[in-house]
């Protein structure tokens, strides 16, 4: 039987037990190295807990299962009869994932299926009372007044749920057929309800049902319900089921609540303060922006034309309007980042005890907010990263120990805005990278002959590791070593217009800096004319711009470089790659010069005309230039032309390795 995926409050549950689930995957991390905190201990208590709630009114069965062991095992935690230890936080994260895999189930409208047995019997055996006593004596008060030991209420008390024969008899007590003892224990726990508790948290009886079995009990013997002081001023929460042992330790801990009034007139529902929102529709309204900035553009170009004041002052205030607009709209696509960092304290933790490894992870900037599409293209490549971080950066402990350094590896993963870009760090204590080592693999891979290798500079020998087939590890395991993966975050990385740097010092550890735009709908680019035709360079790919004279150029292995302070960058015309206007015969001259940043490496392009900065909307290509290498999108100026967006890895990958 599948679930019904357009359910409203099915799909209320998908979003609350998702964000709950991921602040469980950091929380349980962070528990490991604070066992003692009670706040953290409560806070995990209460996911588990309204996750069983919601599962429950869904009837998942097997999520409401897993969660009330989980639940009860939390409770004997913050009351302090355990202590979190390694084997319980690996049993800890396996129910994670059970309940991760339920949730994928759920999500896909199907009804999840039960724990594994094995997760469930670690659990119980957490519960032992032989291997540490239960938290019996804050539960006694509810459970004292049983007249005997084994009653059916025990078992519905466990599980927070009751059956229609089991509330039948209960009604039969409330009205006076049940013997004074059993009378008494419903009386009991009278005082303790509290609004939040009666309804919400059991989630037992909707509200139809609650007021029709007020009408039941208010008109049927009532003289016989109404038989202490606690009943007579409280008749109203005398029929909902008995309270569990985790809701009464619940009350307990909030003493100023137990004693509830008459029922109250409803107060006044506050106004909603957040609309759930499609993201197609964010996308459909960025793109409508994306359009009026091409429009702005367009207005200023003939405004400058004309040279009119009052048309000056009037595309002055729609620039002003056009570019707050733009900006509230990003704003409803930007995510915190913490959306990606929020995996990585599990990921380091388990990689570090398969190794064998003592790892800290830090996380910095995790507020920082980027375009949503940037927040899950990132979060591959991420992983990639501080993978190798923990894997070949971080030494063994006693390795460690012998270079002076603590037993602790250090990992910092960060992120910040600068400006229209976000700059995210991964930087560990680590072994670093030795220049002279990679440029012995490159030479043993065949990637470049000993003169060649001679010749790269520190950060060109640390790119090395970016190529495909490259690994520096002896050994092939199921964490890294196939020479696959850091290739991969390269692409992956230059797909979003981003760039990559790196920087290392041997026995000091490893730096590695990623640039990406804030948004990838609206890209601030440089205009540049080859031949008649317009070409936009991404501004996040261009480093510098100068005149040179064409004359001083130099040849090293039969390719033309120019030297910038003191360091040769290859040369290239992109006339002749893109426009039909070179004239091989041309002699040299002063030309405009554009250095572009290519993944790790510098290189220098030849254009005719620079034409200045502006901001575009990337459009796809036509069906005539689908497909073509070396070209991103396409979009249109202020002076209505069409230019290209340029996509410079894929350039260098078609023209310049091919010898053109």
């Amino acid at each position: 039987m599948a679930l019904d995926t357009d359910d409203e409050i099915l799909q209320d549950f998908l979003v609350e037990a998702d964000e709950l689930l991921e602040g469980l995957n950091e929380q349980l991390v962070e528990l490991e190295s604070a066992p003692q905190d009670s706040d953290l201990l409560n806070s995990i208590f209460r996911g588990f807990h309204t996750i069983k709630g919601g599962a429950g009114f869904l009837s998942l069965d097997a999520m409401v299962a897993l969660c009330h062991k989980g639940e009860d095992v939390f409770n004997i935690l913050r009351q302090g009869e355990r202590v979190v230890d390694a084997e319980m936080m690996d049993t800890f994260l396996k129910v994670l994932d059970a309940l991760n895999a339920m949730f994928a189930e759920v999500k896909s409208g199907e009804y999840p299926t039960p724990a594994d047995p094995e997760i469930l019997q670690s659990l119980a055996a957490y519960l032992d009372p032989h291997a540490a006593p239960k938290a019996e004596p804050e539960s006694e008060p509810v459970k004292a007044p049983e007249p005997e030991p084994v009653t059916p209420t025990t078992d519905v008390n466990a599980s927070d749920d009751i059956t229609d024969d089991e509330f039948e008899a209960l009604l039969d007590q409330l009205h006076g057929s049940a013997s004074p003892g059993a009378t008494e224990v419903v009386a009991a726990p009278i005082p303790v309800p509290t609004p939040t508790t009666t309804a919400s948290d059991s989630d037992d009886i909707t509200d139809d049902e609650f007021e029709a079995l007020l009408d039941e009990l208010q008109g049927k013997k009532k003289a016989d319900v109404i038989k202490t002081p606690e009943l007579a001023s409280a008749p109203v929460e005398s029929t909902p089921p008995p309270l569990s042992k985790v809701q009464a330790e619940e009350h307990k801990e909030a003493p100023g609540k137990q004693e509830i009034p008459a029922k109250h007139a409803p107060t006044a529902k506050q106004a909603e303060t957040s609309v759930r929102v499609d993201t197609s529709r964010l996308d459909e309204i960025m793109n409508m922006v994306g359009e009026l900035v091409l429009v702005r553009n367009r207005i200023s170009t003939l405004e400058t034309a004309l040279e009119n004041e009052e048309m000056a002052k009037a595309v002055n205030n729609l620039t002003v309007v056009t570019a707050d607009l733009q900006t509230a709209v990003m704003k409803t696509r930007m995510q915190p980042i913490k959306k990606v960092f929020g995996r990585f304290p599990r990921v380091v933790r388990d990689l570090a005890r398969s190794l064998k490894k003592e790892i800290h992870l830090e996380l910095r900037g995790e507020e920082t907010d980027l375009d949503k599409n940037l927040v899950e293209a990132l979060a591959d490549p991420l992983v990639h990263l501080v993978r190798n971080a923990v894997d070949h950066g971080i030494e063994m402990p006693d390795v460690r120990e012998k270079a002076n350094k603590p037993r602790t590896g250090l990992v910092v993963l960060g992120a910040a805005q600068e400006g229209d870009h976000i700059l995210l760090t991964i930087s560990d204590d680590g072994a670093g990278m030795d220049a002279d080592v990679l440029r012995k693999k490159a030479v043993e891979k065949g990637m470049m002959d000993e003169e060649s290798a001679s010749r790269l500079t520190p950060p060109e020998c640390y790119a090395l590791i970016f190529a495909p087939g490259f690994s520096m590890k002896q050994e092939i395991s199921d964490i890294s070593g196939r020479g696959v993966g850091m290739d991969v975050v390269k692409t992956s990385i230059s797909k979003l217009n981003g760039v990559i740097d790196i920087k290392s010092d041997v026995g000091k550890g490893t730096v590695l800096s990623i640039k990406v735009p804030l948004t990838l709908a609206i890209m601030p680019t440089l205009m540049v004319m080859l031949g008649n035709q317009i070409f936009a360079f991404p501004l996040v790919s261009v480093n510098e711009i100068f005149h040179l004279d064409l004359s001083k150029t130099n040849m090293v292995d039969g390719q033309e470089t120019i030297t910038v302070r003191n360091r040769a960058l290859p040369l290239f015309y992109l006339r002749r790659w893109l426009a039909d206007t070179f004239i091989e015969t041309e002699e040299p001259k002063m030309e405009h010069v554009v250095i572009v940043q290519v993944g790790t490496q510098r290189v220098g392009f030849v254009v005719d005309q620079l034409l200045g900065q502006e901001e575009v909307v990337i459009k796809p290509l036509g069906a005539m230039l689908q497909g073509t290498k070396g070209l991103a999108g396409a979009t249109i100026t202020g002076d209505g032309r069409i230019a290209l967006i340029l996509d410079f890895p894929e350039l260098m990958n078609t023209y310049a390795r091919r010898g053109y």
